[in-house]
């Protein structure tokens, strides 16, 4: 079985479309309401990663692979910044209707981020359900901490599998505060990790 980690900068434009559905996975209100559906998300996603300094720069992005498979993805950046009307941009770019939450999410969340992380952060890691628990979010974890001293992340609060992972691999809760919600939605609460090497 082939099973390697590999960065996006090395990705086809087809697998770019695979780690954006993919990655619409990961949340309940973010990337909803930032892009309606994981079709969507997946067909702007080669268009985002080719943006230079956003948060899924292709540079970004580190993705596992099994038998030429997107198992998973991690998105670690290191100072990214956010632009309000990037998503407009791309959607516009592809020829498809602007999600109407996009310009709530970007204000809210992608450009809250990018405002408030400072040094290394994951922004978000997602697996995809046939690959679960075996591993391979770990082993995303473990290959982006290499080389770095520290690093921080957010996650769920009920989110206790992820919570364990994390702790697993050395970080720690430091804050817990409310997260992003979509528009007319209770805040949800969010603990903020920090992994120190």
């Amino acid at each position: 079985m082939k099973n390697i980690i590999v960065n996006g900068t090395k990705l086809s434009r087809s697998e770019l479309i695979a780690v954006g559905e993919l990655l619409f996975l990961t949340d309940e209100e973010i990337y909803p309401t930032a892009f309606d559906n994981a079709k969507n998300m997946g067909m702007v996603f080669p268009y985002l990663a080719s943006i230079k300094g956003n948060f899924f720069e292709a540079k970004n992005l580190f993705v596992r692979k099994v038998n030429d498979t997107i198992a998973g993805v991690l998105v670690g950046c290191r100072n990214a910044k956010w632009n309000c009307g990037t998503l407009k941009k791309v959607f516009t770019t592809c020829g498809l209707p602007v999600p109407l939450g996009s310009a709530h999410t970007e204000q809210h969340y992608f450009s809250y981020e990018a405002d408030h992380e400072t040094g290394d952060f994951i922004l978000c890691i997602s697996v995809a359900p046939k690959f679960r628990a075996q591993g391979i979010g770990k082993s995303l974890l473990m290959h982006y901490l290499s080389d770095k001293t520290e690093v921080t992340l957010e996650c769920l609060q009920s989110n206790f599998k992820a919570l364990s992972l994390y702790k697993t691999c050395g970080f720690v809760k430091i804050s817990e505060y409310a997260g992003y919600s979509a528009p007319g939605n209770y805040p949800v609460m969010v603990c903020r990790l920090l992994y120190r090497a």
